[in-house]
């Protein structure tokens, strides 16, 4: 994934991924540590907090995020990704500060706390897209798959961390219920000090136009051994030696996860020009976020990822509240084992879908098994001496349920870079995209106003959202068992005609 026949290119794409990576980390452990310390202020009769306030504001929170996920890609095409980045990072962190303040204050006004996270939403939604527009500039296609798997993991490992913050801060040191947060939104703010300095705006075809002779338009690395001229046939790897073209923006960039392309000769200038010539002809009409809704099985892959984000969501802003109600002791424990069997889940899902060249064959059966544990998490309230048993059904859920949803959103994607109505149309496949995510986003805030009324039924509830999501997503499966025959056929074709 990093490795680069480029000299310092590998050491630039490590610098720039564990920039991302922890730029991300840090945002999500601040979302933890709020789900935790939320679940300490309803219990406690000196707040004005509750269970239907946390639902309101946390609704507010997703809801606005989502929304502004949707419309923020153009601000972002504007000043560029870095900045787009580290301002609305700067914010949360400022954001995370006062709500601290304001919540150990005496008088308590709730509609200024809601402002804070309805703001708090719309600055968070800068991280995730700006900083897989940096990704982007700086890893080769076929490898992106497997990068995203990885790098999904960062929402895990923050909101280990916060769980980590609130077990040692709370449990452990007794200190006051808002210290966690404190401390989070501090490393938030730190690593975006980082990484003004280390963040770039650059792409790796600037980077690699350093090494380009102005003379013979050849790349010319500094060791001076390797030489990769117009006339080369020879293919090293395309994406690093393909000549400059600026960035795409982020409202039309293509989507990090895609399938690897065919290898061509990106230095022969007849075939570049003839592959610019069949693009032009089969350019097609851009699609709006009305009209995206009316092509083949949008709505239903819409439904199915709002679904399982609802899921994911619910357990990750309720599950310390629902375990506390049932009295059980160290909840930040038992809550950080779903982030621990989700980081395996996610990595175990991604590597047998590139295996066996299928993901939502793999994806839903992982869903329904993990339907099965959730559900059986609702019965161990009845059961003595339990606590291990919530240990391990909640890393189950981790592994299962929390793999599906590192990966369900690639699923996706790739289905739709394949439907033939956005063949040959980048601009049209992210807007498509941006529906099914920001639909997802917005589902999951609406079930936040639900959590209240199915609070003591938590994991029954979930379960359920699960086997629909499941259900909706069958027509992925058909389409790529469709595809992998087709496959085979054609394959066997090749082989019958060799001999």
């Amino acid at each position: 994934m990093f490795e680069s026949i480029v000299p310092g290119l590998e050491r630039k794409r490590w610098i720039i991924y564990i920039c991302c990576y922890l730029q991300y980390t840090f945002v999500h452990s601040c979302r933890s540590t709020w789900s935790y310390v939320s679940s300490i202020l309803k219990t406690e009769d000196t707040n004005d907090v509750d269970s239907t306030f946390i639902g309101y504001t946390n609704f507010a929170f997703l809801f606005v995020y989502g929304s502004a996920m949707l419309f923020l890609g153009q601000v972002g095409d504007k000043i560029g990704p870095k900045m787009f980045v580290l301002i609305g990072t700067f914010t949360t962190s400022i954001i995370i500060f006062m709500i601290c303040i304001l919540i150990t204050q005496e008088e308590k006004h709730q509609w200024i706390f809601l402002l804070l996270m309805i703001a708090n939403g719309v600055t968070q939604a800068t991280a995730w897209p700006g900083l897989l527009a940096i990704l982007n500039n700086w890893f080769s296609k076929q490898h992106k798959l497997i990068l995203m798997g990885y790098f999904t993991s960062c929402t895990n490992i923050g909101n280990l961390i916060g769980d980590l913050f609130a077990f040692i801060l709370i449990e452990q040191l007794e200190l006051e219920v808002m210290s966690p947060m404190y401390l989070s939104a501090f490393f938030l703010l730190l690593i975006s000090c980082v990484n003004v300095y280390l963040l770039t705006n650059s792409t790796k075809g600037e980077y690699i136009q350093q090494f380009k002779n102005s003379r013979t338009g050849s790349l010319i690395y500094q060791d001076q051994i390797s030489v990769v001229s117009r006339s080369n046939s020879q293919i090293l790897d395309n994406s690093d030696i393909m000549p400059y073209h600026s960035m795409q923006p982020m409202s039309n960039q293509e989507p990090l996860l895609e399938s690897a392309a065919i290898p061509v000769n990106l230095y022969d200038s007849t075939t570049q020009s003839n592959s610019y010539a069949l693009k032009q002809q089969k350019k097609k009409p851009p699609i709006t976020m009305l009209t995206a809704w009316k092509l083949p099985n949008v709505a239903l892959y819409a439904f199915a990822f709002g679904c399982i984000k609802a899921v994911y969501y619910i357990i990750a802003f309720w599950l310390p509240s629902y375990l506390k109600d049932q009295g059980l002791p160290n909840v930040a424990l038992i809550t950080s084992m779903i982030e621990i069997g989700t980081i395996p889940g996610g990595i175990l899902v991604i590597y047998a879908g590139v295996y066996w060249d299928k993901r939502a064959s793999i994806i839903v059966p992982f869903l329904w098994l993990g339907t099965f544990v959730m559900v059986s998490i609702n019965f161990l309230k009845n059961l003595e001496h339990n606590f291990f048993l919530y240990i391990i059904l909640v890393f189950l859920t981790g592994i299962l349920v929390g793999g599906c949803y590192n990966n369900i959103s690639g699923a996706i994607v790739i289905e739709l870079s394949n439907m033939k109505e956005l063949k040959g149309n980048k601009k049209s496949t992210s807007t498509v995209t941006s529906v099914v995510m920001g639909y997802g986003a917005v589902f999951a805030a609406l079930n936040q106003l639900v959590v209240k009324y199915v609070e003591k039924k938590l994991f029954l509830y979930c379960g359920a959202m699960a086997v629909i999501g499941g259900v909706l997503l069958i027509p992925l499966i058909v389409n790529e068992i469709r595809r992998h025959n087709e496959k085979k056929k054609i394959t066997d074709i090749v082989i019958s005609q060799a001999k």
